[in-house]
Order: structure tokens, then sequence, then C-alpha cells
């Protein structure tokens, strides 16, 4: 296939010298140039054929002058038959000139096998692409950002639907980019590893700056220009065989950058500036060009292209295909190398249907939040508008994300996640809690080592709500960006009438939320999904619409319907298309449920399916569809599914093997009415391979579940908690969700002891992150179902767990400030522990210590004293003199003795405190200081001030070596100090240490 290169240069002395295969053929007059760049500009052979054939002939006796070479050039050609290409250089001001019209009484490029490629650079002339024996691989962009003139806004969902209805038969495995932005291509391009053509399409234009430049959208569909340099940086990982930039004169030069002389300049095309960058062929387009012939000549292309044919015959082909129309065949343009053109694919491949993007899911930065790692179709606009709002663009900082189930809220709010991977996420998921709230954002502020944030959370004066408010407007506004994101959110919704409101329960954990959001002042955001849009009344406001911008998500349709039907495979292949596209109604999980179906539509009673479907609703249809799936895989199938739906957390594959149910995990994942993800082993003992959690899909788990009978239930719910039990008692990681859920199955099926097992390990837990409050209202569910027959059954089954329930129930009350009610637990807890382990056991010797201390804070310090006394026997007794819970009894005894202004006693206790342990800790240990402290207290108060000075100076000493000079007990060390030097009347001094203490505090 010969190669010749036409070289027109640069004019010296009014001539231009065209070299024709490395040499001279003629010269040219700067003034005939001049002439037809005027007739060129005016535009006529645009649309008219015989002014085009006019300018043709003129440009076609400009190259071939006397000399008649490209002539011979032509019947070379015709009377061999090859293809031969003609590389054109042109100095930049003949650039406008359309060659591609060239005319010697017929099109050359149309009827003769003549191709013009407008040459860039001369490399790759020695280098052959090797053919792919797989279909061509294709990406589309449709760029059209909002705010260009009303006329120039590209339909770019119109754009995606002929795109799939021209190509959609061919041999080509076609990709969208849903952004239209410039990130988008640069990500889609890696995540595919690279594609052999890129097709992008809407306006461009010239920056008087930038250059020629393609008119992208931005993260909130904005108008971003992007240079060739900025193209060029998006996809040079994976540079594409082929580019096709499909906008109004990519391929041509521009009026604002005539002044430049050489072709090399700003105003080059932006096709020719993109080729001289490394893309091997580009296409563009000469002027302006309606859409529908720009998508007829690219759908001709990409035929050509995917049967096997090389880019010099596909262009061919789709001018000659619009020969009889003429517009616009004459206005493509390629740009490229010298590379030999060479098919992309081997010709002859058998016609294969492309494989379908897969639904892969993930969970949202590790969430149960599921959303879609690929297959993500469309949604274009919502996913803009949404980073509208959470870059606080859109007047409210807060968003509600609603539609019916299955339509995808989920993922839509994880692309706009993904948008702000720079934010932290806290993720709340279906019905809220205040304890689960209070945990998640503790888990935050603790991870960031926020100091005010974790004042703020754990503090034990501070309501909830006042929290959340606080929170957002200071460390959520100053110190952490954060989404704050509750998904599923019409768990915790009533219907009223035709209107849905938020749950009495839950109006105090939502609302501050919505009080305060704007409080943040955009640095964080509160997300919510949810079927229905809600109303939750705060002082004659509805806090839903004047703290949340309303995002309704609707059901697919055109383009984005296009695409996903592309995807679902069956749903294409089958005869019964318009049913099942009538009965998804746009909805992607039904469409992947009908998808499934028409995979096995033998198996079905399709006529029957549609009566049932008919004027029905979408919850309905969900339920309906997923039961008869699951009816038509079998009895045990169906039966698996219903049981399964007990457990409502991820879990691993032997809860299911539990109940005989392993067997069909895969089945249900591959039916998609179960969910699956890949998640890290931990390190447990019950057999799991610990890979991958499983859960039925959440649309349709309330639904199934509700099917069984009530002893069905409560029978999955026993296996649920054996499951959780053997999990929790072998693994050696801690799993939140799963203690709270095993305590939830436990009272489901009755087994108060069960339960009580692992609310006390809650309580625990909550009490370690001083989360007294969010631990109490979880161990209160529990606490109040304990009667006198489930104690009788402990004390008769010696069952400690209940005790240990009780204990940490009455701790939580006693942090709080309920010291009467704490007592009364405290001593519930006792009664089981006598009877347990009798008098003389260390858990005995805690709760009378426990006892001592609620009085203690009741003011009756002489019962405290009691009981305090009763703890230091048992411990004595047990652990002999020289132990550290000996001291600290002692010193109990002591501090109560001294707040009863017996103080020489309290001395004594104090000092034998102190005595234990120096000996068990030595001399530099907190509690030895503690004690100094102590005794020198008491002496301050009896008017020995030498004396307090000499042990709060002990005291002081032990600390600093211990924690450094900034640390609060140092500080209340020093202010003891300066207590008593004012005492004395040394004010110098009393303020020195004062200031000393100030220092200290960190």
């Amino acid at each position: 296939m010969p190669n010749v290169t036409i070289k027109i240069s640069d004019a010296v002395n009014g001539q231009h010298a065209v070299h024709i295969a490395g040499g001279l053929s003629h010269h040219i007059a700067q003034d005939e140039v001049a002439k037809l760049l005027t007739l060129t500009r005016n535009n006529l052979w645009c649309t008219d054929r015989i002014a085009g054939a006019n300018l043709g002939m003129q440009l076609y006796n400009l190259l071939n002058r006397s000399a008649g070479t490209l002539q011979t050039i032509v019947d070379a050609a015709r009377a061999d038959g090859k293809h031969t290409h003609l590389h054109l250089q042109v100095p930049y001001e003949l650039t406008q000139l359309p060659f591609e019209l060239l005319h010697n009484g017929s099109w050359l490029l149309l009827v003769h096998n003549i191709h013009v490629i407008r040459l860039v650079e001369d490399r790759g002339e020695l280098t052959a692409m090797k053919q792919k024996e797989e279909p061509l691989r294709m990406l589309f962009m449709a760029c059209s950002p909002t705010d260009l003139h009303d006329t120039n806004v590209l339909g770019f969902d119109k754009e995606e639907e002929r795109i799939f209805s021209h190509v959609g038969n061919y041999n080509i495995d076609m990709r969208i980019e849903d952004t239209g932005s410039l990130e988008g291509l640069k990500q889609a391009n890696i995540a595919g590893g690279g594609f052999d053509v890129i097709h992008i399409t809407g306006h461009a234009g010239f920056d008087k700056d930038m250059g020629p430049v393609f008119y992208m959208e931005d993260e909130v569909g904005r108008l971003q220009k992007v240079s060739s340099a900025m193209l060029w940086d998006a996809i040079k990982d994976f540079p594409p065989k082929v580019l096709f930039l499909s906008g109004c004169s990519t391929g041509g030069a521009y009026e604002a950058a005539s002044s430049e002389s050489l072709y090399a300049g700003g105003g080059s095309p932006l096709a020719y500036k993109i080729a001289k960058k490394g893309v091997k062929w580009v296409l563009g387009w000469g002027l302006p060009v309606s859409d529908e012939g720009a998508m007829l000549i690219a759908t001709e292309v990409y035929r050509c292209l995917s049967i096997g044919k090389g880019l010099d015959h596909a262009v061919q082909s789709a001018r000659r295909l619009l020969e009889k129309r003429y517009h616009p065949w004459p206005l493509l343009r390629l740009f490229g190398d010298a590379a030999p053109i060479v098919p992309l694919v081997k010709p002859g491949l058998k016609t294969k249907g492309v494989n379908p993007v897969k639904l892969r899911h993930k969970s949202l930065k590790e969430t149960k939040v599921m959303v879609l790692e690929s297959g993500f179709v469309g949604r274009r606009r919502y996913v803009q508008e949404g980073v509208r709002v959470l870059r606080g663009e859109a007047g409210k900082f807060g968003l509600l994300v609603r539609g019916p189930a299955g339509i995808g809220k989920s993922c839509l709010v994880g692309k706009l996640i993904e948008r702000f991977k720079d934010r932290e996420l806290v993720v709340f998921h279906g019905v809220i809690s205040e304890a689960n709230v209070i945990l998640k954002l503790r888990n935050l502020l603790d991870r960031k080592f926020s100091k005010v944030g974790m004042e703020i959370i754990t503090s034990k004066d501070m309501k909830y709500g006042e929290k959340i408010k606080r929170l957002l407007g200071s460390v959520f506004k100053d110190e952490l960006s954060t989404i704050i994101y509750f998904d599923d959110f019409e768990q915790n919704l009533y219907r009223y009438g035709n209107q849905y409101y938020v749950k009495t329960e839950a109006i105090d954990i939502i609302r501050p939320f919505l009080e305060a959001v704007d409080w943040a002042e955009g640095n964080s955001n509160v997300v919510i999904s949810s079927r229905y849009a809600f109303i939750l009344e705060h002082d004659g406001e509805n806090l839903s619409t004047t703290s949340l911008h309303d995002l309704t998500v609707m059901s697919f349709d055109g383009a984005d319907l296009d695409k996903k039907k592309r995807d679902l495979e069956f749903i294409a292949k089958s005869k019964h298309t318009d049913l099942y596209l009538r009965y998804g109604a746009g909805n992607p999980r039904l469409l992947e449920w009908l998808n499934v179906i028409a995979r096995d539509e033998g198996k079905y009673d399709l006529a029957d399916i549609e009566a049932q479907l008919k004027g029905k609703q979408d919850e309905f249809i969900h339920a309906y569809l997923a039961d008869v799936i699951a009816v038509t895989e079998g009895v045990d199938f169906h039966n698996f599914i219903q049981k399964a739906a007990v457990l409502g957390e991820p879990v691993y594959a032997t809860a299911f093997e539990a109940f005989g149910g392993g067997q069909f995990l895969a089945t249900g994942v591959d039916l998609t009415l179960v969910e699956r993800e890949l998640r890290a082993a931990p390190a447990i003992k019950d057999g799991s391979r610990g890979e991958f959690v499983y859960w039925v899909t959440p649309v349709i788990r309330d639904a199934i579940w509700g099917k069984l009978t009530t002893g069905e239930r409560r029978e999955m719910h026993a296996h649920a908690y054996q499951w959780y039990d053997a999990w929790i008692s072998g693994s050696s990681e801690s799993n939140y969700r799963y203690l709270e859920e095993a305590v939830h199955h436990a009272l489901e099926m009755g087994n108060i002891r069960g339960a009580c097992k692992y609310a006390s390990v809650l309580g625990n837990y909550f009490d370690s992150k001083v989360l007294y409050r969010e631990g109490l209202v979880i161990m209160e569910k529990v606490a109040g179902k304990i009667t006198d027959e489930v104690i009788r059954e402990v004390k008769e089954n010696k069952d400690e767990s209940v005790s240990a329930l009780l204990n940490w129930y009455a701790s939580a009350l006693d942090k709080l400030g309920n010291h009467k009610q704490a007592i009364a637990f405290y001593e519930k807890s006792l009664a089981i522990q006598l009877e347990i382990y009798g008098e003389k056991y260390q858990h005995v010797a805690n709760s009378y210590n426990n006892i001592g201390a609620a009085w203690s804070q009741l003011g009756d310090l002489k019962q405290a004293i009691a009981f305090y006394e009763k703890s230091l026997a048992i411990w004595l007794e047990v652990y002999g003199e020289k132990h550290p819970d000996v001291a600290y009894s002692y010193n109990n005894i002591g501090v109560a003795w001294f707040q009863l202004g017996d103080t020489k006693q309290a001395i004594a206790f104090y000092e034998k405190s102190l005595a234990i342990q120096l000996e068990v800790y030595g001399e530099r240990h907190p509690d030895v200081a503690n004690s100094y402290n102590n005794i020198g207290s008491a002496w301050s108060a009896l008017g020995d001030p030498k004396q307090a000075i000499a042990f709060f100076e002990k005291a002081i000493a032990i600390l600093l070596e211990v924690y450094g000079e900034r640390h609060p007990y140092i500080a209340v060390s020093y202010n003891n100090l300066a207590y008593v030097f004012r005492q004395t009347g040394d004010t110098q001094k009393a303020d020195f240490y004062a200031a000393k203490a100030k220092a200290a505090w960190p």
C-alpha cells in the first residue's frame, strides 16, 4: 500500500514550493492560495455539491499542475487497484483548505482508492500494528456542559442513545463514560486498561489563552475547557489507536489564531495537536457538522473497523455512504503519523454478542452499604446535582436522595461519595439508635485524634442532641470534613394517610442533624437515602424540606435504559423483550430479576406473571418476582431464602450452613436474591473460610421473612443466635454489630440469659469508650426483661451472665448520676453472686465496693464505709494484706472518713494504702502519687501546711517523671500547692504554682 507525502512549504518570495514523494514538483503563487482561502471561507462548498466540486478541482490543480505528478499517482492506483495514502503536510495558513474535496472529474476520495491523511509527524513509518483476534473495544463519551448557550447544549443522553442504536449489533465491546468530564475519561480509560477507539462527542471552540479546546463538563456539569495537553494527560497511560473528536471544527483552524504561521502553533486544529502528542490516528471535523450526519459517519467507520477493515477503508466507506447527500463527508478529516494503516481487528472474526457489563458490588468504605463497583449506568445529572449540594452550591448542605426500592439510591450516593475521597464517611444503615450514632462518631473522632470532638462526645453533662449540634458547629466545620450518611432511612418512618413521618423513637436522633447541618457551613454534610419523602416538624417547620435538598431518582428511560438493556443479556435476546421492559419500568433491580427469568424462560409461565403484575406497584412487583424466582428454583431453595432472611447483617457461609442453607448460597447470588462481598478473613475457629459474607438483598428481606410462621421465625432466631454465639466465642476480632445481633436474636426467641451474655459485653464495651448513656440504652432492653423467674433460673444454673449484665447496667446508671437505681441493680447482681460464689469471692467484693461508692455519691458516708469494709474483709481473705485491691479499699475508706470530717482517721487509712502501694509498685507509680496527694490534702485540712507541702511535692515529683510537664494530674497537683501557699499567705508562690497549673493543663 503506497504512501506518498505531499508537502507544501512556507511561502518564500511569494511562492510555495510543492514537494511530492520527496522531490520538488512545482511552485504555487501566494495570490492563488489567497483566492482559494477566500473561496473556502465563504463555506458555500460545505453544503453545495457544485461549489464543492469546483473548489475540489482548483485544489487538485494546485497540487497537480503541469507536471501531472498527482495524476500519475492516481492513474497508478487505478491501474493496480491498490490503495494509496496521500500524507499531506501544509503550513498553518493553509490548514483551512478542504483537500478532502480533491476532484479531477470525480471525487478522488470517493471514486478512487485514494486517502488523504493530514500528516502530523514522520514517526512510525516502519511500525506495523498487530491485529487483535477479539471484538473492537470502544469508549464513548458525550459532553454537554449545562452552562453553554441553550442552542449549543448537546443532548448527551440522545447521543448515547444514538450510538447504542447504531452500533449495538456490531462486533464492538462498547463502554460509556457517564460523567462527560476529563477526570471521568481518565478514570474510565485506566479502569478499562485502554481502548482501541475513544469517541468523544460534543462541542469545541477556541480560547485566546488555551488555543483550540473541547467543551467538557466539570464535576457539577458546568463547562470545563480542555486543551490538547489536558486531553493527552488524561489518555496518555493507555492511548487509543483511534481518537474521534466529534465536535465542530476539531479538525479545522480558527480565524482567531490566523496570525500564526506555523502548523504547530496554538491555533492548529485540536485533532492535529493531540495526534502530534502520540495518538496514532485522530478524526475531526473541519467545520460545524450536524449531529445526524456526524453519527452516520461515525457509525459506518466503526462498522468497518469491527469487521476487520482498516481505518482508511472505514473512512472512505463512510464518505461513500453519504455521497448522494454530500454533507457532511467533505468535512471529515483524518490526522495521523506515517505508520502503515492496518485493520485493528483480524478480518473474518465470527460476530459474537459482547459480554455485558456485570454488576459487581462493593462496600462503601467498609460499611454495610453496597454500591456498584462496575455496571453503574447513567444518572449523570443526578450525580452532578448531588455534587453541587455537597459542595455547598445549592443553598442547602443536606441531601435527601429518594426513590422506589431497587432504583439505585445507594449506588448513586456511592458515586457521589467517591467524588469526595478527601472527606471522612460515617454511615448508619436502616433503623437508627442513639447508641450506634454516638459510637460511630466517637470512633471517627478517636481515630482522627480530635481532642475537642472527644470531649464533646464523651461528656456526661451534655445530652445527645447538644453533642450532635456542637460537633456540627465546631469539629465538623473546622477540623473534619465529613459526610454523615443515613441509608435506607424509610425503616425509621411510618405512614399516616398519604404522607410519611419519622417514628417517635427516631425523632430525637435525627432531628439535631437536620437542625444543625448548616452549622458546618458546607465543610460537612448530612445525606439521607429513603424510599419516601418525610415530615419532621420542629418549631413550625418541616426540617426535611428546610434542611435537605430533595433529589428524586426516577426510573431509567431513554439512553440510560438503552445502556441498562445492553447489560441485560437475556432480555435483549428474548422475543418477550417488550414485556420485560414494560414491567421492569426502568427499575434496575426489577430489570435484573426479569433478566434472570429471561435466562430460563422455559421454567416460567410468562402469561401468569404478566397477569399478576398488571397494574401493580413497584413494591408488589419486587416481592412477587423474588418469590416467583425462588419458587421456580425449587421448594428447598424457596425455604432457604425465607429462612436466610433472619440474618440482617452480612455473615459468613457457616451461618447458613447451620440450617442447611450453605448449598444454596451460590444459587442465591446467581439469582441476585442474595448479595455477596469479599471481606478480609478474621482469625476464627468456627471453620469459616472468612472471605465472603452474604445477606439476603434488603429490598425483599422483610417481605419474605414475614411469610414464615411464628414458630418458624422463632426457630430461625435460635439458629442465628447459636451461630453468633459460636462466632463471637471463637473470634479474636471484635464486632460490635455481631454482639448487637446476638442480643436481638436472643430476645426474639425469649432467651434472656443469652441476651444478658452479650448485652453485658456491650455494656463493658461502651463503658470503655466512656459512652455510658449509649450503653445504658442497649442494656435497658435486656435488664427490663430480667424477671424473678429468670433470676431463679440463673441461681439454679450458676449462670453469671445475668449478674454481669446487672452490674454493668448499674455501673452505667451510677456514672450518669442515678445512684439510687444503681444501688438497686448492684444489689440484684450481688444477690446472684452470693448464690453462685458465696461470700468470699472477688466479684462479691467488687459489688460491695460499688454499692459503697454509690452510697458515697448519695452522701450517706457511713453506709458507704460499711460496704467498703465488707469489700475489704473479702479482699484481705482472698489476697492477703499486700495487694492493690486491698490498697484501693483502704483508700476508699480513707476518702469517706475525710468527707465525714475525721481527718486523722482518713490519714491512717491513706497511710495503710500507701504502704501497700510502695511495696507492690515501688516509689514511681501514679497510685503512690495519688496517696501522697490525699495525705497532703488531709494535712492541709488539719492546718499543717508544711506537712501538706511535703506530700504534694512528693506527688508532683512522681507525676512529672511519669507524665511529663503537661498532664491533668500535674495541673491538679500544682493547684494543690497553690492552694496551700495561699493559705499560708505566700501569694507569690501561690501565683507561681497557679501559673504552672494552668500551663500544665493539656
